[in-house]
């Protein structure tokens, strides 16, 4: 089992940075003390202080004490022509995505990881045809076997955000459209957490699939490092509106769906009750 990306000290870090308010600023608003907020940043989980600090950060108090206790895991995800490699970079671990036509074999990846030696070989077994990559957004653990993929493909072309250029890559932006197969995909600009981070919309298989790299995590975000409004403003806009029955593919952690991030992410407090 993949493990959740973010619990509720990591989730708490990334409101109070984005936010840029101090442990003793969060204290004299909420009503907790400095020291039991320096506690739970430290990972010591305590109710009364999640519940004291929730509404400062504009957080669900609720979902946030259920990240605090780890009772909340996705639904497992099983769709035909999606397939998750999850691999070791550093001291974490990262995903990577094919997504492939079955009707034709033709396929895409998403984000190489820190080893694309089994997506590799998925292409090989079942006999598909890897036109692309599509990159989510530059970080280093995402594109640190990209050089393994080219040599593996010679004829595979890359795709990458227009505000995030790499060397021999096709420029895209928001709102493009291209096919894999039968099946139709859009890019979104979700940025935030990098300054070109960009969501992949697919639809033709059994689900709707958002390949949304970094801009969401299961029960979580990536942190807001080059603005956190816009990382916030951006998911609302292009992956909060989606279906609840579309699969989010992440850049870490564990698959999830929208109905499930409206119901369990701490930072999108105005689905809760929808």
């Amino acid at each position: 089992m993949i493990s959740i990306e973010d619990f509720v000290e990591d989730i708490v870090g990334k409101a109070m940075r984005g936010y840029k308010i101090s442990v003793q600023e969060l204290a004299a608003k909420s009503g907790a003390s400095s020291t039991s907020i320096a506690e739970l940043l430290e990972g010591k989980v305590d109710e009364s202080t999640i519940t004291s600090i929730a509404p400062h950060l504009n957080l669900d108090s609720e979902s946030l004490i259920i990240a605090g206790r780890k009772s909340w895991y996705p639904e497992p995800v099983n769709v035909k022509g999606l397939k998750m490699y999850n691999t070791k970079w550093a001291n974490m671990y990262v995903n990577a995505y094919l997504i492939w036509d079955s009707s034709k074999g033709i396929a895409a990846a998403f984000d190489t990881g820190a080893n694309s030696e089994q997506l590799i070989e998925t292409v090989r077994l079942n006999d598909l045809t890897l036109e692309s990559i599509y990159l989510t957004h530059t970080h280093t653990d995402h594109i640190a076997d990209l050089a393994r993929l080219q040599s593996s493909f010679p004829s595979i072309r890359i795709y990458v955000s227009e505000k995030e250029p790499i060397e021999g890559a096709n420029l895209i932006g928001n709102e493009h459209n291209f096919s894999i197969g039968n099946l139709s995909v859009q890019s979104h600009l979700t940025w935030g957490h990098s300054k070109g981070g960009l969501t992949y919309v697919i639809n033709g298989l059994e689900r709707p699939i958002a390949i949304v790299g970094d801009a969401l995590f299961a029960g979580s975000m990536g942190g807001g490092m080059v603005s956190y409004m816009d990382a916030l403003k951006t998911n609302r806009q292009y992956i909060f509106t989606l279906p609840d029955h579309t699969v989010i593919c992440p850049g870490h952690g564990p698959m999830s769906s929208i109905g499930e991030e409206k119901k369990n992410n701490p930072f999108y407090p105005e689905f809760k009750n929808n």
